[in-house]
C-alpha cells in the first residue's frame, strides 16, 4: 500500500499543477454523473498530496467542490428536461440508477425539499438519484445550484481536513500501523502458544487417569 502511494505522489507530482487540479474537479465531477468513479477518495488523496505539499489546499478545494457542484447539476438538468423516461430507457442496460433509490430520493425530496440537497452529499448510494429526482420535481436552479454548492463545500471541506491529517501526519500514521502489527503479531503468538500449552496439558491429564 505504501509503495502504491508513493508511485502515485511521484506520478502526480511530476504533473504540472493545473493537471492535478483538472484531474480532481473532473473525478468529483464523473463521481456524480457517473456513480461508481471513486471521487471521495480522490478528494481525500488530493488532500494528502495537500499535507506533503505537493499541491495547495485552496485550488484543490475549488477544483473539488466545483466540479462535484457541476456534476449535480447536470444530472438534475437530465431530470428536469427528460423525467424518468431517462431512468426508464437506461436502467435497463445501465444498473446504476436503481427505482428503489429513486423512489427513496423522491420521497425524501417532498418531506425535506432543498434541505435533502443540502446533506445529499453524505447520503452515500442515492446522490445522482437524489440530483435526478430534483429535476424531475422540477425545483428550482438556484436554490439547487445554492444548496448543492453548500453541500459539496461543507463534504470537502471534512474530506480535505481529514486528508490533511493523514498527510502532515504520515509518519506517525505508518509508526502506528507498524505498532498495531507488532501487537497483533503478538496477540497472535500469545493465543497459538496458549492453545498449544492447552492442548499439551489436557494430553498429560488424559495419560496420568490412564
Amino acid at each position: 500500500m505504501t509503495e502504491l502511494l508513493h508511485g502515485a505522489i511521484e506520478q502526480m507530482s511530476s504533473w504540472p499543477p493545473w493537471v492535478s487540479y483538472t484531474f480532481l474537479g473532473l473525478s468529483a465531477f464523473l463521481e456524480n454523473v457517473i456513480p461508481p468513479v471513486p471521487g471521495d477518495t480522490v478528494v481525500v488523496f488530493g488532500a494528502y498530496l495537500v499535507g506533503l505539499g505537493v499541491l495547495r489546499w485552496e485550488p484543490v478545494f475549488f477544483a473539488t467542490s466545483a466540479g462535484g457542484t457541476l456534476g449535480f447539476m447536470v444530472m438534475w438538468y437530465v431530470g428536469l428536461t427528460h423525467g424518468r423516461s431517462f431512468l426508464e430507457g437506461h436502467s435497463r442496460r445501465v444498473k446504476v440508477f436503481s427505482e428503489k433509490h429513486m423512489q427513496r430520493a423522491e420521497v425524501w425530496l417532498e418531506r425535506y425539499g432543498l434541505w435533502l440537497v443540502v446533506a445529499n452529499r453524505f447520503l452515500t448510494g442515492i446522490r445522482s438519484a437524489i440530483a435526478l429526482s430534483a429535476g424531475i420535481a422540477r425545483m428550482r436552479f438556484r436554490g439547487v445550484l445554492l444548496m448543492s454548492m453548500l453541500g459539496m463545500m461543507a463534504w470537502n471541506a471534512i474530506l480535505l481536513g481529514a486528508g490533511l491529517m493523514v498527510g502532515r501526519n504520515w509518519n506517525l500514521v505508518l509508526e502506528w500501523v507498524s505498532v498495531y502489527n507488532r501487537l497483533g503479531m503478538f496477540v497472535l503468538v500469545s493465543l497459538i502458544l496458549a492453545f498449544l500449552g492447552r492442548r499439551w496439558y489436557r494430553r498429560r491429564k488424559a495419560r496420568a487417569t490412564d
